[in-house]
């Protein structure tokens, strides 16, 4: 028994694709995962120092793991109505004031850039110390992802900008926001992308059994929030990108060269 070492988020959609396999229910011949549950930061940044073997990433930092991962076609995070929240504790958004941002590496990082069309000053904090410092700080501005799209009016926090939105407005696409990597040594990825859409397939068949998993791993979250996650971020594109999924990934990984330049 081979095994290697797979990173995700302990976020709800992350949680539930994964179930049968994390629960033992996805045969995957011959290899057994060991999984690591971080941040999407934190995975970004490890997938950038080769230590996982499958991981979650986000769409932005794909392409510095380009020469070392093959990424799937399933297990992602692309959608409609699915991308960060520009919030301020106050009424107004402030360009020249600095705006908290959940990590260099996210998708959410480079969508706030595609929205401002401008250099802004931004402080990286990883997500939940994030949201935590918008909600104690009068006159703070940040960047949400997650299950806090569900939370942040009850929290006092004002939307600004669905970043989502402003892709889509100017796009016509869906958001890619995040993608299962797998070392291309290991010759895999055919074989996860099958095991994922199996586990996925598990998921759906035994829903309460993958809740529980997800609220295993969210005890913070009401089962109301952790149904909205899930009905929100697992979609047909979580099985297969399919022709318009390849499409706005393409379109994306060539914004955000332009916007590298």
């Amino acid at each position: 028994m081979r095994e290697l070492t797979l990173g995700i988020s302990p976020c709800p959609n992350d949680v539930y694709i994964f179930s049968g396999i994390l629960l033992g229910n996805v045969p995957t011949e011959g290899v057994r995962f060991r999984t690591d549950f971080q941040d999407v930061e934190t995975l970004n940044r490890r997938a950038q120092a080769e230590e996982m073997d499958v991981v979650k990433v986000s769409y932005a930092n794909v392409p510095r793991c380009a020469a070392q991962y093959d990424r799937l076609e399933s297990g992602g995070a692309l959608g409609r109505g699915v991308g960060p929240l520009l919030l301020a504790h106050g009424d107004r958004w402030d360009p020249d004031a600095e705006v908290l941002v959940p990590g260099e590496f996210t998708t959410a990082n480079f969508l706030l850039d595609f929205y401002a069309r401008r250099p802004l000053q931004k402080r990286f904090l990883p997500f939940d110390a994030l949201y935590d410092r918008l909600c104690r700080t009068p006159g703070a501005q940040g960047v949400v992802i997650h299950e806090k799209r569900f939370t942040y009016a009850r929290d006092g926090l004002t939307l600004i900008q669905d970043l989502g939105a402003a892709w889509e407005e100017r796009t016509g696409l869906p958001i890619p926001l995040g993608a299962i990597l797998a070392r291309k040594s290991l010759g895999l990825a055919a074989d996860m992308d099958r095991w994922v859409r199996a586990s996925l397939a598990w998921a759906d068949a035994h829903y309460p059994d993958a809740f529980a998993l997800c609220r295993d791993h969210a005890s913070d979250l009401t089962d109301g929030v952790i149904e909205s996650h899930i009905g929100l971020y697992v979609n047909d594109y979580s099985r297969d990108l399919g022709e318009e999924g390849r499409a706005a990934v393409e379109f994306f990984l060539a914004a955000q060269a332009r916007n590298s330049e």
